[in-house]
């Protein structure tokens, strides 16, 4: 029997979404996925929200997945990091773009322009290799 959602992504959190295109926010519970070997968990202090967020929970673009969580410039304190990870360690002040992952191994990647990787992992609005959609900036 396959697992569901909460059993396979048991981390509980809290963010507030657009369900659709009048781009209201309400509070939104969801499972995130646990911490992965590369990955770095951090407690989320201030997020912004600019102008192409608002296009994005409007869907004025195409393409929104809802329930959508907008923010992209993300700040917070490191709480995780995955075994593999060298850079960061618990403490750490860091920030997020509007990308979190990317293959690595594409010319564009070896070019340090994950940016144009296709199969570049958005903030929000998109999903992680494992399937697990992108919640943005809570």
């Amino acid at each position: 029997m396959a697992k569901s959602p909460e059993q396979e992504h048991p981390v509980k959190a809290f963010g507030w979404a657009a369900r659709d295109t009048s781009g209201v926010l309400s509070p939104f519970k969801f499972s995130r996925r646990a911490t992965g070997e590369k990955d770095v968990t951090f407690k989320v202090l201030y997020s912004g929200i600019c102008h192409s967020d608002l296009h994005t929970i409007k869907n004025e673009w195409g393409g929104t997945q809802y329930p959508i969580i907008p923010g992209h410039e993300i700040a917070g304190v490191v709480t995780e990091v995955g075994s593999k990870v060298q850079r960061f360690k618990v403490g750490d002040k860091v920030g997020v773009g509007c990308l979190v992952g990317a293959c690595h191994s594409c010319d564009s990647c070896g070019h340090d322009l994950e940016n144009y990787c296709p199969k570049a992992i958005f903030t929000y609005n998109s999903i992680y290799h494992d399937g697990t959609p992108t919640h943005g900036g809570y």
